[in-house]
């Protein structure tokens, strides 16, 4: 199956922001974007389903960390390499450290504009 049928997670517990940037991903025929409002339902997800991207809001910092974590050990079904970003409305010097140590390829500050989101999506997909 190649990265772009695979599709995204999203992890987003905003229901609104998640239906938008699905819903423009969609109409924009880029991969399928699923939307999970939870790190712990992320977690079930990755743990039965490869994604060829993941992009996890830091709004529950620890256990979004600890998902990332399980990511880059190869504890979850998709590859450890899997292109990551976050979204998160602040970041400081030891989130950021964090961060870069497991390989996120963009930190996007909220409020975004979904067009930063679906630029995202198109990074990760490439990757």
């Amino acid at each position: 199956m190649s990265g772009a049928a695979k599709g995204i997670l999203l992890v987003e517990p905003s229901m609104l922001t998640g239906s938008i940037i699905v819903s423009t991903a969609r109409q924009l025929s880029l991969p399928e974007v699923r939307q999970v409002a939870s790190v712990r339902t992320a977690q079930q997800q990755l743990a039965q389903r490869d994604f060829a991207g993941v992009i996890v809001s830091l709004e529950e910092l620890q256990e979004a960390v600890q998902l990332l974590e399980s990511v880059r050990a190869s504890q979850l079904a998709v590859a450890s390499s899997v292109p990551v970003a976050v979204t998160t409305s602040e970041v400081d010097a030891t989130t950021a450290e964090q961060m870069k140590a497991l390989r996120v390829r963009r930190v996007l500050l909220k409020p975004f504009k979904v067009k930063d989101v679906i630029s995202t999506i198109e990074l990760l997909k490439k990757a």
